[in-house]
């Protein structure tokens, strides 16, 4: 029998990556209704909300809230494109932005951070399928 099988996919969801986010991004407050990036703009980071909540939005329509511990703009930054959404605080934010060296650092010595990255891309995909 495969071993995969047996064993159930590791629950990233539920470790919280917020302190190694702090510790190895760097830290940005943003005020409500402020703008984290917009459509069309170049990928310099991913981002994790450390306190707050942040409306990701593509063609002016929401696609969904991203809340603390959550990680947005993952996409953009793995296949170096532009971004396909805008990302605004909907109320004061505390948020970790976290470069490409930084993310790949994150991903080859954290475990479970894959998992939580592919987890989150997975459920925006989803909200954006049902946000069409």
């Amino acid at each position: 029998m495969n071993s995969l099988a047996s064993n159930p996919l590791p629950n990233a969801k539920s470790i919280d990556f917020r302190q190694l986010a702090r510790g190895l991004g760097t830290v940005i407050n943003y005020g409500a209704g402020d703008t984290v990036f917009r459509e069309g703009d170049d990928p310099s980071y991913a981002y994790i909300v450390l306190r707050g909540k942040v409306e990701v939005s593509s063609h002016g329509k929401l696609i969904e809230e991203v809340g603390e511990g959550r990680p947005f703009g993952v996409v953009s930054l793995i296949d170096n494109k532009q971004r396909t959404a805008t990302a605004k605080a909907t109320e004061a934010c505390e948020i970790a932005l976290v470069n490409p060296k930084q993310f790949r650092y994150m991903v080859e010595t954290t475990p479970n951070f894959v998992w939580y990255v592919l987890s989150e891309v997975v459920d925006r995909l989803r909200a954006t399928n049902s946000a069409l």
